[in-house]
């Protein structure tokens, strides 16, 4: 739950929102198809919210939700313009953005447990994980998802993706691309734009104790990742949520 990108999207937003959340500790086997949280989202994945009877999966919906349902109209702003935008980003994001996960920071978190990936039949991660050139191939994938970034959004000489503030938009752009930095997997220098909103995002409120797992996980790069360390970065992650008063159970 910890190393999820689009579940600290969601609990950031409520982070900064000052909105009172409780996280259900699901076990490792109740993810997938397969999975217990499969009766609430078939994929088995999170993000997943229950708000009552009501239960929504997919990141950017459960972001859209949560403005509209709450009035967070600095987050989520009613102008057709600038909505426009954001919704055009959250579009880009499923196939685009989260491609920095897929390619570069999963290849280097997961290289820890290859031997899991091979018996769940996840060929394609195992794949990326044990190519010699996993670094260097991640990073030219990163690249260009970043100039898309840079070249097609800050309008106007914007600080933030869609608005002359931050939006949900550069909530989840923010999960994928400034994992990065704290496992030292790629250098934002050839993108000046990028690099002035990464240090734009982390003055915003609660941003130290939603990324406590990237923290914690540190430099993956010139100090690979063990199953030991990965976990010890999940739980620092859920204990830095009960710090601020988020439930767990």
């Amino acid at each position: 739950m910890g190393a999820s990108q689009p579940t600290k999207a969601v609990w950031w937003t409520c982070l900064i929102k000052e909105l009172p959340l409780v996280l259900k500790d699901t076990p490792i086997d109740g993810f997938g198809p397969e999975g217990s949280l499969a009766a609430l989202n078939p994929t088995g994945q999170v993000p997943t919210v229950e708000d009552g009877a009501f239960v929504l999966y997919e990141m950017p919906a459960i972001l859209c939700y949560l403005c509209d349902k709450h009035g967070w109209t600095d987050l989520y702003p009613p102008d057709l313009e600038i909505r426009a935008y954001i919704n055009q980003y959250l579009h880009f994001h499923h196939n685009r953005t989260r491609h920095i996960t897929i390619e570069l920071m999963a290849p280097h978190v997961t290289a820890a447990f290859v031997d899991y990936l091979k018996a769940r039949g996840h060929h394609a991660l195992v794949e990326r994980v044990t190519h010699p050139d996993k670094l260097a191939r991640g990073q030219a994938a990163v690249r260009e998802i970043l100039r898309f970034i840079e070249q097609g959004y800050f309008r106007s000489g914007s600080a933030f993706l869609c608005a002359d503030w931050p939006t949900i938009a550069d909530i989840a752009c923010y999960e994928e691309v400034a994992q990065l930095t704290w496992a030292n997997l790629f250098d934002f220098s050839e993108f000046p734009t990028l690099h002035g909103w990464l240090d734009a995002m982390r003055r915003l409120p609660h941003h130290d104790t939603a990324h406590r797992y990237n923290i914690v996980l540190g430099d993956i790069c010139k100090e690979p990742n063990t199953i030991e360390r990965f976990i010890e970065a999940c739980d620092a992650a859920v204990e830095a949520l009960a710090e601020v008063g988020v439930k767990v159970r």
